[in-house]
């Protein structure tokens, strides 16, 4: 059997994708989970402090899943199409983590330690950006504007592979990265 943390956040992410954040008391992750409240407290301080581990948890995980085939040697271009599109795959597969990210990221409750740590996990992008400003490839756009823009498209693909009866299929979605990619680069 799976750690009790493991559970109380696969728990969470569960019923959060079913009912929202507001409509998720820890009193219900807890009946859930098959444990005490005693138990969550042990792992979690609060509400927020369980939401933003959870947050970090799939974050670790989106990393780890999108790095997986990526290499620091591919061309820029090639590297973008792998992460992004990686990225597609894994809300493909996961899709209630995307329900959730979608939530918690407009909440007030992330945490400066979360913010960082998401930071860190980033850089593997980073350096693929400034990689590509090196080589003058992208638009002249800040870090930020860059992944707003690519990461708020690869979620709309995402959504669309999702909601779509047949599945987005690969060449549409090698046509869909294609776009991605011109939409920054210059």
């Amino acid at each position: 059997m799976a750690d009790k943390k493991t559970v109380i956040l696969k728990t969470t992410l569960e019923l959060i994708s079913e009912q929202g954040f507001v409509g998720t008391p820890m009193s219900q992750i807890a009946q859930r989970a098959d444990l005490g409240m005693g138990t969550i407290y042990r792992y979690f301080k609060n509400k927020d402090d369980l939401l933003n581990a959870l947050y970090l948890d799939i974050k670790k995980k989106i990393a780890a899943y999108s790095l997986r085939n990526y290499l620091e040697t591919m061309p820029v271009r090639d590297g973008f199409k792998q992460l992004l599109g990686d990225l597609i795959r894994y809300f493909k597969e996961n899709p209630a983590e995307l329900s959730f990210l979608e939530q918690y990221v407009n909440s007030p409750i992330i945490t400066a330690a979360t913010r960082e740590e998401t930071m860190r996990m980033a850089e593997p992008f980073e350096e693929l950006y400034r990689r590509a400003k090196k080589q003058n490839l992208l638009k002249e756009l800040p870090f930020e504007v860059i992944g707003a823009l690519l990461g708020g498209a690869a979620i709309s693909l995402a959504k669309l592979y999702l909601a779509s009866a047949d599945g987005l299929d690969d060449e549409s979605l090698a046509r869909g990265l294609d776009a991605l990619w011109d939409m920054v680069a210059r």
